[in-house]
């Protein structure tokens, strides 16, 4: 199978397609694979250290179907021949759209010349661009069942899961095991505080200013911030200040290795971070993202709340005894820590990564049985109801 995997941006775009990729490829030498993706996103940076064929499309970040201006509607319609000529090239079986602008213009190429499309939607609430994508989609992989109700289509909905890579699942496995049993406080807790690929200002400030409660809450806890690039320097400066046990550093890929360290996690509500906590099993403590597109990082977080896989704080209430108390409540506690972990267990998916890929080698061959879509299913009842009434 020939494959074009589109989109990118930001970690939780792009890594879900890197799973796929690894899926794909570990099935044979007869499969290959194509990146498209957009200039300035992190796919420009890490692609090339993997060794995956790729092609960047001008970035119209805003959105394909919010364009603005003279010079957006010309990157728009340079982009879309870009994608279009470099579908042609690749002659793929299958697209699978990532969710974001990056993925907008290679679907709707290959939507033009008729390949079969998926596109992937890793958030609760679907983003502007998944919504409107949904109606040249042929099926749509969700990671929430509760997206569904938001998309035009949705019958042709399926709830995939979000796909991790190979040595995250592994990793998650045995951590996962160990999550879900009841054990003794470890000596020196782990917390883990991740504010996405890129970091979040607002994230490490919460982090440094907790510290004193932190350490008073939890005796020996040890504190591992993944700060964003940008923000680094300024954070290790803090934590040297401050006398912060633990370390910062800047952008890790290999997520895993922190998350094996770790006891309880402090993160935004992305969706991929959130698979992660889940394949982990991690009790966590949830601060949304306040300025989300339609708020779906609350909407996230809530699912994850309301399963009692972890707490959620809103940005504009955090205050640091809350946070301290949050993180001892779910070290502190065995019994407490347990069904948090297998509360969050309960929504991973491990098997996304192959059940997609699986998928999109059905719509490739042509022997996928599509869901009838929801104007096909109210024209063929209108059909039907006239026809008795006939």
């Amino acid at each position: 199978m020939k494959l074009v995997i589109a989109g990118g941006g930001t970690g939780g775009h792009f890594f879900p397609g890197v799973a796929l990729a690894e899926e794909l490829l570990s099935r044979g030498p007869e499969h290959s694979v194509l990146f498209m993706g957009a200039r300035g996103g992190i796919e420009e940076r890490v692609l090339p250290l993997h060794g995956y064929r790729y092609e960047l499309l001008p970035s119209i970040k805003g959105g394909f179907f919010s364009l603005a201006g003279a010079r957006k509607v010309w990157l728009g319609c340079k982009g879309y021949l870009h994608a279009r000529r470099a579908l042609l090239n690749f002659n793929p079986d299958a697209v699978v759209g990532l969710g974001g602008y990056a993925s907008a213009l290679p679907v709707l190429a290959s939507w033009g010349i008729e390949i079969p499309r998926m596109i992937l939607e890793q958030n609760a609430i679907p983003s502007r661009t998944n919504r409107s994508l949904a109606s040249f989609a042929d099926e749509i992989g969700a990671q929430f069942p509760e997206s569904a109700k938001h998309f035009s289509r949705p019958l042709r909905v399926k709830h995939w899961g979000n796909p991790l890579r190979k040595k995250v699942r592994e990793a998650a496995n045995l951590s996962a095991q160990r999550n879900t049993q009841l054990r003794e406080t470890p000596a020196e807790p782990t917390l883990l505080i991740v504010g996405g690929s890129q970091g979040a200002k607002a994230i490490n400030d919460i982090a440094i200013k907790s510290w004193p409660k932190l350490k008073q809450a939890v005796p020996g806890i040890r504190v591992i911030l993944v700060s964003g690039r940008d923000d680094e320097a300024r954070c290790k400066e803090a934590f040297a200040v401050n006398n912060i046990r633990g370390s910062v550093v800047g952008f890790v890929e290999a997520m895993e290795d922190l998350y094996i360290q770790s006891d309880v996690v402090l993160a935004r509500a992305g969706a991929t971070t959130l698979a992660e906590i889940s394949a982990f099993a991690l009790p966590s403590i949830l601060i949304p993202y306040p300025h989300a597109a339609d708020n779906h990082q609350v909407e996230n977080a809530k699912i994850y709340s309301e399963r009692g896989a972890g707490w959620m704080l809103l940005q504009k209430d955090v205050e640091v005894e809350r946070v301290a108390q949050r993180v001892a409540d779910a070290v502190l506690q065995p019994e407490r820590r347990k069904k948090m972990s297998i509360a969050a267990h309960a929504l991973a998916v491990p098997t996304a990564a192959y059940d997609i890929v699986s998928r999109l080698i059905e719509l490739g061959n042509g022997t996928a049985k599509l869901a009838p879509d929801t104007q096909s299913l109210q024209q063929n009842q209108h059909h039907q109801t006239a026809a008795r009434v006939a």
